[in-house]
């Protein structure tokens, strides 16, 4: 299998498990909406699903504006220092791999946050 055949498959693989953690973070919300009291409060396990799915939601965008922003300044600087020393933009361009890790944290960050979103609920269902 070629590297870039490698890659495709990763790309599908990642693209299919954010859009499925998408949809159960959704769900996660719902579901722990059903434990609303009649007081109109929630226990503190599932405020704590609450939390994580907020902060799933916020990792799940942060990936994709650290993504998009990284990758734009640092084109941008290429494209400068191309343009200066050869009067144009076109051409090939060596991505560094770091340029990857705050969008792979975020990516990481975000599936760990509806995992335990989840165990919250769990505990709620099972422990009390």
């Amino acid at each position: 299998m070629k590297n870039a055949e490698l890659w495709k498959q990763y790309d599908e693989y990642t693209k299919a498990l954010t859009a499925n953690c998408q949809k159960l973070g959704f769900a996660a919300a719902a579901i722990a909406w059903f434990f609303k009291t009649s007081a109109g409060t929630f226990p503190t396990a599932i405020l704590f699903a609450f939390g994580f799915v907020v902060m799933f939601f916020a990792a799940d965008i942060l990936q994709y504006v650290l993504a998009a922003l990284l990758i734009r300044v640092w084109t941008r600087s290429q494209e400068k220092a191309k343009w200066k020393a050869k009067q144009t933009i076109e051409g090939e361009y060596e991505k560094p791999a770091w340029l990857d890790y705050p969008a792979f944290t975020m990516w990481w960050i975000k599936i760990v946050c509806l995992f335990a979103a989840y165990v919250c609920i769990g505990i709620k269902l099972f422990l009390y």
